[in-house]
């Protein structure tokens, strides 16, 4: 088969669908291939029994730069969490709030036990950009980080560790300072947010406006050079450049390289509930700070999307480094005895929902990473470029089709 003209794209997730859109608008032809039979990658949702569950707790951070460029807010009806989270420590929850966006409700908090006084004013600190990290070299860790911004083991130990446990999907806090320091500033200059139909929606989204034609979905690829592709079938297909927009362990195996990409991983656990026993309808973030359960964090997505069928609500809960030994009855109820514990004899009323186990959820990052964007004439993208995250997706895969346009000039 022959595509001559035509960018080939390997990958349907968000850096490959970004390529694809900023070549569609140059006028550029293309062609995107993908192995599964759906677009997204690892950004997807599911319908499932009346539920409409993503593929592990993921949120839209409204501040990425990369995101503002390419999707349409208003069109994903965005809905925001609570700037803060709910600490379970001491057989109780207690509130840690943004200083600048819930004032009042931090000084109520100032000396609960999460964390001591000079802890939350060094947070505020950091919200004023009056304490930074800034000086520290890249392959500092989260923790020293920490260690080294004067916060005591009861603030990293109850808050740090399973917040930020949350986002890198590690609780050694080992993920380089530069990723903590871009978190900590995406969080504090705008939203976390939920699309209404889920996160899937972002795929959708930047799917919506490319032609249906322009999609090979269900393919293996066997092996690439850097004008064909080929095909477990036997088939191939040869066009004006080949671009790998597939996860890094798979792209180094496509390139005949070492695999060095290595992932954290999380499982993520659905409780179905009545409606009538949901402990809260504030879409605010519940952490485990005292790490004695399976759980490190969980939230109900109902309360801010439209996922669940009527009369019922939704728990999302997350288990950061699951030993991938337990079986699932083991783990749905150790999941539950911990959360027993937290909200009481209604969680008798939870019921699975389905269980997510996902081993390459994202690219571990103990130091920046600097991915040329081709490779022996093969263009690359994809999030282990720079700091691993939705935003560096959509910007590698931006840059790539701008460097294509560029070269066809």
């Amino acid at each position: 088969m022959s595509n001559a003209e035509s960018v080939l794209i390997v990958g349907a997730g968000l850096s490959g669908l970004a390529c694809a859109s900023v070549l569609d608008k140059a006028s550029i032809p293309f062609l995107i291939i993908d192995k599964s039979e759906e677009i997204g990658g690892r950004i997807k949702t599911y319908d499932y029994d009346g539920y409409r569950l993503d593929a592990g707790f993921q949120v839209l951070l409204t501040s990425y730069p990369e995101a503002k460029r390419f999707f349409d807010y208003d069109k994903l009806e965005l809905n925001f969490c609570y700037s803060g989270s709910m600490v379970w420590y001491g057989d109780c929850f207690h509130r840690l709030s943004d200083p600048i966006r819930h004032p009042l409700k931090s000084l109520s908090s100032i000396f609960n036990p999460i964390g001591t006084f000079g802890d939350k004013i060094r947070i505020g600190l950091m919200r004023l950009g009056l304490l930074s990290t800034t000086s520290l070299q890249n392959d500092t860790s989260t923790l020293e980080a920490l260690e080294r911004l004067g916060f005591g083991t009861s603030m990293i130990d109850r808050f740090w560790v399973p917040f930020m446990g949350g986002v890198f999907l590690e609780k050694e806090l080992k993920t380089s300072v530069r990723k903590f320091e871009e978190t900590f500033r995406l969080f504090s200059k705008g939203n976390t947010a939920f699309p209404r139909l889920g996160i899937g929606e972002l795929p959708r989204q930047l799917a919506h406006g490319l032609d249906k034609n322009n999609f090979l979905l269900g393919q293996k690829i066997k092996a690439v050079t850097s004008r064909e592709i080929f095909f477990e079938s036997g088939d191939a297909l040869r066009g004006s450049h080949v671009v790998l927009a597939v996860e890094g362990s798979e792209c180094e195996r496509l390139l005949g390289l070492e695999i060095t990409t290595s992932w954290n991983s999380v499982e993520c656990i659905y409780f179905g509930l009545p409606d009538r026993v949901l402990p809260s309808r504030e879409p605010i973030l519940y952490l485990d700070g005292e790490g004695a359960g399976p759980i490190n964090n969980l939230f109900f997505p109902g309360n801010l999307s439209d996922c669940t069928p009527k009369g019922k609500a939704l728990a999302s809960a997350s288990i950061i480094k699951p030993s991938g030994k337990d079986t699932e009855e083991d783990m749905v109820n150790a999941a539950l005895a911990q959360l027993k514990k937290w909200f009481g004899a209604s969680v008798d009323d939870w019921q699975l929902i389905k269980r997510y186990q996902i081993k390459e959820a994202i690219p571990k990052c103990t130091k920046p990473t600097i991915q040329e964007l081709a490779t022996n004439g093969i263009y690359r993208c994809g999030d282990t470029s720079g700091l691993p995250s939705l935003d560096a997706a959509l910007k590698s895969g931006r840059l790539v089709a701008e460097k294509i346009i560029e070269d066809r000039n």
